[in-house]
Formats: C-alpha cells, sequence, structure tokens
C-alpha cells in the first residue's frame, strides 16, 4: 500500500498545471483545461481537470498529452506491444492466405 502512495505522490508532482485532451473520440479532444489533482478510478490513472463551466471531471490520463510525460517532444511512441505487432501480422499474414488461395 505504501508503494502505491510513493507513486501517486511522484505522480502528483510531476503534473503540468494544464493538459490537452489527445484522444480522438474523447467529447474534451482539442481542449486544454486545468489540472486539478490525480486520481485513480477503477484502477486507472486519471486526472480531475476544470472543465470549461468550471465544474470537475475525472479524465484518463492515456487521454491527455500528460501521458507521454517523460518522453522527449517527436519522440514516437509504440502504439501496440510487440505481442501485438506479432497477432497483427498473423492476422495479416492469414487475411493475404485468404485472398491469394494459398
Amino acid at each position: 500500500m505504501q508503494q502505491g502512495r510513493d507513486a501517486l505522490r511522484e505522480f502528483r508532482q510531476s503534473l503540468p498545471a494544464e493538459v490537452l485532451v489527445t484522444d480522438r473520440v474523447h467529447p474534451l479532444y482539442g481542449r486544454r483545461l486545468a489540472v486539478l489533482a490525480p486520481t485513480v478510478v477503477k484502477g486507472v490513472r486519471c486526472l480531475i481537470l476544470r472543465l470549461p463551466d468550471g465544474s470537475p471531471a475525472a479524465v484518463p490520463l492515456s487521454a491527455t498529452n500528460a501521458s507521454r510525460a517523460g518522453v522527449p517532444a517527436g519522440e514516437p511512441v509504440a502504439l501496440l506491444s510487440a505481442a501485438g505487432v506479432r497477432r497483427l501480422r498473423a492476422l495479416l499474414r492469414a487475411r493475404g492466405a485468404d485472398r491469394t488461395g494459398t
């Protein structure tokens, strides 16, 4: 339990004053919002953000540019894990075999 509190404390100290919502399917996509506090909702790291109307809302960290904290600007971020790439390759191979009849 102490380890979790230490991680949250470290996370809190590294938070920016505001974040950009970068998840294209999120209703707040493209908005720059003030960060009030970090939190965890059902095991998902979130940020409490101040909405345009002034009310607070929990937004998943992964839906913001803060999820890239510590990644140098311009540095690519993998969207798939190695296992995901292997699975995708297998699916593409299988689909190609269906088209060629092999």
